[in-house]
Order: C-alpha cells, then sequence, then structure tokens
C-alpha cells in the first residue's frame, strides 16, 4: 500500500459532545501555542449545522484534524493529506498519523476550557484510506493492509486485535474497523508511540 492518503478516527465515550462553540477556540489555541508539531496550521472550520456531518476541524497544510459526528458517532478523525518524510512502509505511515493523533486526543481530553467532559474510547478505532486509486474498498485492498495493521496495533495495545472488521463495497471508501480487545487510557496510548519510545 503506497498511498499516503490515510486516516484514523477514535470515538468519545459520551455521546453528548461538547458543541462546536467550544472546541473552535480549543484549537485556534493549539495555532497559537504551535501545539501540533509538524504540522503547518492554516485555520478552523466549524460545520456543527450539518448533521453527521465533519464537525469542528483545524485544518493544517499535512492533515485535517476534525471533531467529526459521522453515523451519529462523534469522535476525533485525522486524515493525512500530504506525503509523510521518512515513514517509507505502509506501518511507517500507520504509526506516523497515529502518533499527532493520540497526542491531540490527550490536549482535547486535558484542555480546562472542556472540564474534562470528553474522553476518548480506546477500545476500538477506525481506519480509512482516502484514495479510491490506490486503496479501493475491495479485498485486495484489505489482503495488502491487514498484516501491517495487525502489526502496528499489537505493538500499541500489547496484544494483537480482537477484530478487523471490512465490508468491501465499490461505493464508499476503504474503512476498516480496528477492536483492540483493551481500553488503555489515551496518555499511555500516546506515550507508547513518542518519538522517544516508537519503533
Amino acid at each position: 500500500m503506497t498511498s499516503h492518503k490515510i486516516a484514523v478516527k477514535f470515538f468519545v465515550e459520551d455521546p453528548a459532545f461538547p458543541a462546536g462553540s467550544e472546541l473552535v477556540p480549543v484549537f485556534h489555541s493549539w495555532i497559537q501555542s504551535h501545539a501540533v508539531a509538524d504540522h503547518l496550521p492554516i485555520d478552523v472550520a466549524d460545520y456543527q449545522h450539518v448533521k453527521e456531518g465533519p464537525g469542528t476541524l483545524l485544518i493544517t497544510h499535512e492533515a485535517n484534524f476534525a471533531l467529526d459526528r459521522e453515523g451519529g458517532r462523534p469522535g476525533l478523525l485525522y486524515v493525512r493529506k500530504q506525503p509523510i518524510a521518512d515513514a517509507d512502509t505502509f506501518a511507517d505511515r500507520l504509526r506516523a498519523i497515529l502518533r499527532p493523533t493520540l497526542e491531540a486526543a490527550v490536549r482535547i481530553e486535558q484542555d480546562p476550557r472542556l472540564a474534562g467532559r470528553v474522553k476518548f474510547r480506546t477500545d476500538e478505532f477506525l481506519f480509512r484510506i482516502y484514495d479510491r486509486l490506490l486503496g479501493p474498498n475491495e479485498p485486495t485492498t484489505f489482503a495488502a493492509v491487514k498484516g501491517d495493521l495487525e502489526a502496528v496495533v499489537s505493538d500499541l495495545y500489547g496484544n494483537p486485535p480482537r477484530a478487523l472488521e471490512f465490508a468491501p463495497h465499490p461505493g464508499s471508501l476503504f474503512e476498516v474497523r480496528i477492536k483492540t480487545g483493551s481500553s488503555p487510557s489515551i496518555d499511555t496510548l500516546a506515550n507508547r508511540l513518542s518519538p522517544t519510545t516508537s519503533h
């Protein structure tokens, strides 16, 4: 798998998610404090008026961070738009997008303006490929990424995933729902992928 247009989403525990008006200043503060390493921030956009839409977005040159509401399950969605330096393999690219996603989730959980109302689940997360040419939603794509998905999840969680749920459909993006079988805290996962501990 050669595409860099990949994404992950971690769901929130409580679907009664803070309103977009609360998240806009949080994302703006990340821009002001240069909180997101290796990302050039551009703007913040709010689409809370769109039912089950992208929610509130932090747009950077490299990727979008979205408090996404698709499917009625809110969560933090990271969508990579640009190639990743020194990420030569698919497993490298997957680790490279998990790191900023988990670090962003930690900042959201710990932001005093949200008063601890946002907690992320870690017993499952979503993986997508936003590239219909290089990553069509077909069994051949699943076969190409399955081994690396299992390896990265095993490294991150300390055990292989309980399930990789995949449903081929030519009209939708390639997507795998990863069920991990364990629920470490989001900051524990972020620490496991810190530059000093990642593979």
